[in-house]
């Protein structure tokens, strides 16, 4: 449960995506303008569509993206979904460029592990990843290994890193 103790971090965002994700809502504007000029009735249905449906995703699943470390959860949102994951059950962090869809900004991921299997898995990109690595070996009792975290067995969580 989100609580006052929740520590959030942004996303941090690639150049190219961000510059992507501004000028497609740009282009889109432009476009209608033009088709708004033209004046045929088709042509003005259309792009309204397309400009709704690109405002409803923009705020449905893109804005914003960042992530939580309560005492118990990784909270990760993107727009207005929530993803929880329990502390108990992270296995591994570690560095990933992996480019499969996931609520991250940048190809400068990480993935939290929570058991075995690519289902089991949540890649993030936390704008401040030292940060976030510390704050969530603390939470969770992850122990640092290099640029990794790790669950071994020893860590009880709460017990400073």
């Amino acid at each position: 449960m989100e609580s006052a103790a929740t520590v959030w971090f942004r996303s941090k965002v690639d150049w190219w995506l961000g510059l992507l994700l501004v000028l497609l809502p740009v282009l889109l504007v432009v476009n209608a303008y033009a088709v708004l000029q033209g004046g045929v009735r088709e042509d003005v249905v259309a792009m309204v569509f397309a400009l709704a449906l690109t405002a409803a995703i923009y705020g449905l699943l893109l804005v914003p993206v960042r992530y939580g470390v309560a005492p118990d959860e990784l909270i990760v949102r993107f727009g207005v979904v929530r993803q929880r994951i329990a502390l108990s059950d992270i296995t591994e962090v570690h560095p990933s460029r992996n480019p499969l869809s996931s609520p991250a900004f940048s190809l400068d991921r990480l993935a939290i592990r929570t058991g075995r299997g690519a289902l089991r898995q949540t890649l993030i990109s936390p704008a401040d990843r030292e940060t976030f690595l510390v704050t969530l070996a603390f939470h969770a009792g992850l122990e640092r290994e290099g640029d990794r975290l790790v669950r071994t067995g020893r860590a009880s969580g709460n017990e400073p890193v």
